[in-house]
């Protein structure tokens, strides 16, 4: 396995501008694509872009993405495998003294890559991956993958060699013209929180939650 480029390696990746909110740091990249479940997938159908968000698992220098073999867009990366993904985590509003200084608190990744087909002697584990990111430990818990849904399904890989991530934790930074002039500034945190579980019916009512489930609320929400 190996270590991918730092982020921002090359020119395309590069902030240009407020390069203060770049880093270059792989434990940055890992940790947002970690903690995220939704990718946001660019290609290009026809000469015109489209944007698909799907969920993603990460392993090593990789991260996978799944849809049905009847997907447009699976089908389309077969043959134009180049694409864009974007993961953002929104943390909060910056509430300035006027809407030209208010801003956002975020980390986000965007990748550029190719999408590589997994072969089939490694889809099952690739399909295990994604299941596992979103909550982890639970396919231990579940029914086993059918051959005929592994065979609905198709599974691509794109290498994490291209990436730039973007951190934005400034505080509200109004000028001076601004100030003691009665308008109120501050920041309004935000968080995606898991709530209990909700059975889905009268058989997952008398059985009790399993155990990635109850991991994942617990962690989530705090």
């Amino acid at each position: 396995m190996s270590t991918p480029k730092p982020p921002g390696s090359s020119d395309k990746t590069t902030l240009k501008r407020l390069s203060y909110k770049a880093s270059g740091s792989t434990s940055d990249l890992y940790d947002i694509l970690d903690l995220n479940m939704v990718a946001h997938v660019g290609f290009v159908i026809d000469g015109a872009p489209m944007v698909i968000p799907m969920a993603y698992g990460r392993s090593g220098d990789k991260i996978y993405l799944h849809g049905s073999s009847g997907s447009r867009l699976m089908r389309h990366l077969d043959s134009q495998p180049q694409v864009c993904i974007s993961i953002t985590e929104l943390n909060a509003l910056k509430v300035s003294r006027s809407t030209f200084n208010s801003g956002m608190h975020y980390r986000s990744v965007v990748i550029f890559g190719k999408a590589e087909l997994v072969a089939e002697d490694q889809k099952m584990q690739a399909l295990d991956i994604v299941s596992d990111a979103l909550i982890p430990g639970r396919v231990a818990e579940a029914r086993p993958m059918t051959k005929k849904e592994a065979a609905a399904t198709i599974i691509v890989s794109v290498d994490l060699n291209e990436t730039s991530v973007k951190i934005a934790t400034n505080e509200v930074d109004d000028p001076e013209e601004d100030m003691n002039r009665g308008f109120w500034a501050g920041i309004i945190p935000l968080a995606s929180v898991a709530q209990p579980a909700v059975p889905a019916d009268e058989e997952s009512a008398g059985l009790p939650v399993p155990q990635s489930v109850r991991d994942f609320i617990a962690k989530r929400s705090r």
